[in-house]
């Protein structure tokens, strides 16, 4: 009697599948490129914070004003032009006034709105509070809730995993980022 040897199944190694990650995308390391395509900002670096629920951008000042019964936030973006140089006067549906704590465990109001981010090959509609970060050393901080929304794993060992500047630009003009 001939006794065919079974075919097992070979589960795939941690490393293999964070790999697949990886090259799909979908794996963040500690400070990433992103790209505001509503505000035509195609560059900047976020840290990226999984103790942030909220992601936050530095904005200059930031106002509340109404177009045809709805509220907007109108604020400046400084520096963010394709040059580096310049400022970007920007308007945003307003989300909300929220109560937000900041890293040094202070509570302050700040208005949060609802816009696109580009991260690698993929745009993903978040909420972002508005904030001066100045005195910090990223322009905006990927939250927890933003990561969520792109699913996205952190490595926090790494940089830069979604993605070169020049990758993420061109995947904007070119439109071929995915919408999540």
């Amino acid at each position: 009697m001939h006794v065919t040897p079974r075919k097992t199944k070979v589960k795939p190694s941690l490393k293999s599948k964070t790999d697949a990650l990886v090259q799909s995308g979908h794996v963040l390391g500690w400070r990433e490129w992103i790209g505001l395509p509503d505000f035509d900002v195609p560059l900047m670096k976020a840290k990226v914070d999984t103790g942030a629920r909220t992601s936050s951008l530095h904005a200059l000042n930031p106002r509340m004003i109404e177009r045809d019964n709805q509220k907007f936030v109108k604020f400046i973006l400084p520096h963010y032009r394709g040059d580096g140089h310049g400022r970007i006067e920007c308007t945003a549906p307003l989300v909300e006034t929220r109560e937000i704590r900041s890293s040094n465990g202070e509570a302050e109001e700040r208005y949060v709105i609802s816009t696109h981010i580009a991260v690698g090959h993929h745009k993903i509609r978040v909420e972002i509070s508005l904030a001066n970060r100045s005195l910090m050393g990223f322009p905006m901080l990927l939250g927890r809730t933003a990561m969520k929304a792109g699913r996205f794993l952190v490595q926090p060992s790494k940089s830069y995993l979604a993605g070169k500047p020049e990758q993420v630009y061109t995947a904007l003009q070119s439109g071929t980022v995915s919408e999540q």
